[in-house]
Order: C-alpha cells, then sequence, then structure tokens
C-alpha cells in the first residue's frame, strides 16, 4: 500500500475521530451543537498539520544543528555586501525603484517605453531575476517590467503580516501601472504572482490587454479543493506549515539558505550557470529578515477576511487569459486546471511535459513561444 491509499484510507478516520471530538468538547461547555462549518473545519484541520509540521521540522533542524561542522554560523545565512555579476548584467535591463503610497519598489526594465507594457510578478522564494529569460526575449515587442514584490529583493520590506493583505498587494500592482504612465498593460505572474494577478484581472480588466498566469490555478478553484479535499493540506503542505510562527523563517534561513541551493539550481544547464543562479539569490534571502515578508502573504492568506473575498462572484475574469502549467507540477491536480475555465471568459491552457512548478526556468524556450504565440507577437 502506498502514501496515496494510506491517505485515502485514514483520512476518513481522522476526520470522524475529530470531528467526534470537537463535539463532545461542544457538549462538555454546554454549547449546543451546531452543524460543523466545513470550511472552518477544513481550516482548522490544515492548521493542525501546519503546526505539527513545524515542530517535525524544528527537531529535524535541531539534530542536523547538533551534528554540523559549523554550529556557530549554522542558524543565520552569509550576509553578502555585494551583488553577484549576474544580476547587475546590463543585458537584463535597467535597475529602477518607484515610489508608491507608503511603499517604494524596485524593478529591472527592458525596452522601449512606446511599446505595450509586460508586467511581470513573481513567485514565492523568488524576485525579478525570475524572469531573465523573458526580459531578454520579449526586450523588443515589449517594455518588460520585472518587479520585486513587496517584501522581496530590493523592494521595501514590511514586517506586519497584515502589510502584505491582498487587497494592499493589488493596490501596489494598480499604482505602479498609472506611476510609470500607462493604462493597460500584460500582466504575467508566476505562483504566487499570478495568485495576485487572478485578483487584478479580475477587480481591474480595464488595466489589462492580456492577463498569463504561470504555475496558478484560479484563487476560487484553490479555495474550494483546499476546503473540499481532504488529501490536499498533505500536498500543499508548506502552504500551512508557513503558518507557524519563527519556525519556517528558522529553517529557511538556516545553513546559509540551504533551500536555495535546491531551488535556484531549477533549469540550469552548466554548473557555472547554477553558481551564479544561487549566488543571485542568496544575495537577497541573505538579508535581515528576507523571509519574513515572503512568509506573510501565506500567513494574511489565512485571515477571515481573504478567504471570503476568494470565493466572491465578482472575481470572474474576463480578459483574454492564458495558463501554463508543468505537467509534473507538485502542487495542483489535473482537475483545479481544467475548472479554471468556469471562471474565466476567454480561457487557454497550455501544459509543458517536462516542467514541474518553475515553468519559465525550466522550459523557457517552450514558455516564450507559448506566450508569443498568445501575444501574437514574433521574436
Amino acid at each position: 500500500m502506498n502514501v496515496k491509499q494510506l491517505c485515502g484510507f485514514f483520512l476518513p478516520i481522522l476526520k470522524i475521530t475529530i470531528i467526534s471530538i470537537w463535539r463532545r468538547l461542544l457538549n462538555r461547555l454546554n454549547i449546543p451543537t451546531v452543524k460543523i462549518d466545513r470550511q472552518l473545519f477544513t481550516l482548522l484541520f490544515a492548521l493542525l498539520v501546519g503546526y505539527n509540521l513545524a515542530l517535525v521540522q524544528l527537531c529535524i533542524l535541531l539534530w542536523a544543528w547538533l551534528t554540523s561542522k559549523d554550529r556557530l554560523h549554522f542558524w543565520k545565512p552569509k550576509e553578502r555586501s555585494s551583488p553577484p555579476t549576474c544580476l547587475v548584467s546590463s543585458s537584463l535591463g535597467r535597475h529602477c525603484y518607484v515610489q508608491l503610497q507608503g511603499i517604494r519598489l524596485h524593478y529591472v526594465e527592458v525596452g522601449d517605453r512606446k511599446k505595450p507594457m509586460l508586467l511581470c510578478l513573481h513567485g514565492f522564494a523568488e524576485t525579478w531575476y525570475s524572469w531573465k529569460h523573458q526580459l531578454r526575449a520579449f526586450s523588443k515587442t515589449h517594455w518588460v517590467i520585472a518587479v520585486d514584490m513587496r517584501g522581496y529583493g530590493d523592494s521595501d520590506k514590511p514586517l506586519r503580516t497584515d502589510e502584505y493583505d491582498l487587497r494592499i498587494v493589488i493596490e501596489d500592482i494598480r499604482q505602479l501601472i498609472s506611476k510609470l504612465g500607462k493604462e493597460t498593460c500584460v500582466l504575467m505572474g508566476h505562483g504566487w504572482g499570478a495568485g495576485i494577478g487572478w485578483f487584478f484581472a479580475a477587480i481591474h480588466p480595464n488595466m489589462l490587454t492580456h492577463f498569463i498566469a504561470l504555475s496558478c490555478p484560479h484563487p476560487t478553484t484553490l479555495k474550494y479543493n483546499l476546503v473540499h479535499s481532504w488529501r490536499r493540506p498533505f500536498i500543499l503542505r508548506d502552504l500551512f506549515f508557513f503558518q507557524a510562527r519563527w519556525i519556517p523563517e528558522l529553517v529557511l534561513q538556516s545553513q546559509d539558505n540551504l533551500v536555495i541551493e535546491r531551488l535556484a539550481k531549477v533549469g540550469c544547464t552548466t554548473r557555472e550557470d547554477g553558481f551564479q543562479e544561487e549566488e543571485a539569490y542568496k544575495y537577497y534571502f541573505g538579508k535581515p529578515d528576507a523571509w519574513r515578508g515572503p512568509l506573510n502573504y501565506y500567513r494574511r492568506m489565512f485571515h477571515p477576511g481573504s478567504l471570503m473575498w476568494m470565493s466572491k462572484p465578482q472575481l470572474r475574469v474576463r480578459v483574454p487569459t492564458l495558463l501554463v502549467f508543468g505537467k509534473k507540477e507538485p502542487n495542483f491536480c489535473r482537475s483545479m486546471i481544467s475548472s479554471c475555465s468556469e471562471n474565466v471568459d476567454r480561457f487557454d491552457i497550455h501544459v509543458i511535459e517536462s516542467a514541474s512548478h518553475w515553468v519559465q526556468k525550466e522550459t523557457p524556450d517552450k514558455v516564450n513561444v507559448i506566450l508569443a504565440r498568445f501575444l501574437n507577437v514574433n521574436l
């Protein structure tokens, strides 16, 4: 019996057990037993999974520290004083800053300002640099903007969780487009950036000509699967693990950001490319509190207001939309991808056989061809 079969067998039993304990607790407290809200119960169950994972991760980390040869520098990443050459290469574009209401964002621009804007929003544990292949490929057809989202890279990093509310981040994007002198743009996002992009496309359709989502389904689809599938908390275990305080930061930054070594080398074809990619991300995530902002996106996601907002009917997307997924995507199943069409008027899906989550880095040439076809341009 494999892990999937074991989960299928034990999860219903666990569900019944927890419901039984819940009802007994209500009876002991003389609180009337009511029908348990599926959404509330699933969230409680998910948080239970997350905090247990945090304890397990902490135990593993303590063991790694005890057996480490360099205990003194185990817990904090090495801070790099200057960026690696790949981050300041003129071939990728020009580094700029823009002051919005209450936050300053960093971005890299390339191309002619008179051409249509292609605004790129990165995902978790990424920066503007994750779009390096698209910056080069679309510099002749678009004015390409790759921004560091709030909390990332060289953008400001608010520490409070409530400063990463979806509505605030969406307002960042709206202000950014207006501040750069454009009324409309093509919006493209990966992972978390795509998740924010879905909301933006639904709320501000008049500001977009096209929307492109990489490796992230429509928020309503995501919420439905989280609430109704008992296996989903285990598949999306990192999402729930990140709800814990300080332990995720400790895990991610330990051993000089060891997790970056695995993520950064995705899609690199040579050893030199892999080293440069690793140093680029270690430069950004080696700064003080570099993980706090990225994790706060996940933590704010479980705020009641955010969850209610995810299922509002006005989240229907009416602009032409492209969804690109890797067939080996570990976080989302095929049914979640296909059901996105229920919330989009004009929808196109492409699945890349050889890719997983980091599609724009793993298979940049294939992705760029798909993007160019969707945008009706020649590279």
